[in-house]
């Protein structure tokens, strides 16, 4: 399991920087909806080889939360609201968005040796730091509230790569966590003007 953790740890990295790349709001949740069912086969996969049902539950509620609710919903909002289709301007170019994302991942791999090791002593264990970082530099480089979710859930996605992988009782915690997007994403679903927070 440490290849495929490996393995989908670099493809969650390689869609977040695609993600920073993109002005198209559409193709950034297109991406963070494939990124979600990457993880949730791979949680799917290690809950079948350590006979672990709270991983095999979380990856059924990543795939139809994550996965498939929630971009589904924001994709609703864009066929309402013609304006969302594209962001007009991000704090950070998106040039140099790129390279602050690939920057971070060489920070997450300096603040992992540096911190969690030689506790944890996992070769691919700066992964999810870095992707935890990008996903606080997406929320802090765009405008747009939709992005910023995105930002939000990506180091979300992180921590479940993480404690998936390591912590096979954490789950229950993190299945928590996904059932408040599930219910903040329903109870707000009528009530966000969402044009106000567009474009500053």
């Amino acid at each position: 399991m440490k290849e495929a953790f490996v393995m989908v740890g670099f493809l969650e990295i390689t869609l977040v920087i695609f993600m920073q790349w993109q002005v198209y709001l559409k193709k950034i949740v297109t991406t963070f909806s494939l990124s979600s069912y990457a993880i949730s086969i791979f949680l799917f996969v290690d809950g079948a080889v350590l006979n672990n049902t709270n991983l095999l539950v979380l990856s059924a509620l990543t795939a139809a939360v994550r996965g498939f609710f929630i971009p589904s919903f924001i994709r609703k909002k864009f066929r309402k609201e013609d304006y969302l289709e594209r962001e007009i301007k991000s704090v950070v170019p998106t040039a140099m968005s790129v390279v602050l994302s690939l920057f971070f991942v060489v920070v997450g791999y300096i603040v992992y040796h540096a911190t969690l090791y030689n506790s944890v002593g996992l070769p691919g264990g700066s992964i999810p730091i870095a992707l935890l970082f990008q996903g606080i530099f997406l929320i802090m480089s765009r405008n747009n509230a939709f992005v910023q979710l995105i930002g939000y859930m990506v180091m979300e996605n992180s921590l479940f790569l993480f404690g998936g992988y390591l912590f096979p009782e954490l789950p229950l915690v993190i299945e928590g966590g996904i059932l408040l997007d599930l219910n903040s994403s329903g109870s707000n679903r009528n009530s966000y003007d969402f044009r106000h927070y567009y474009e500053t």
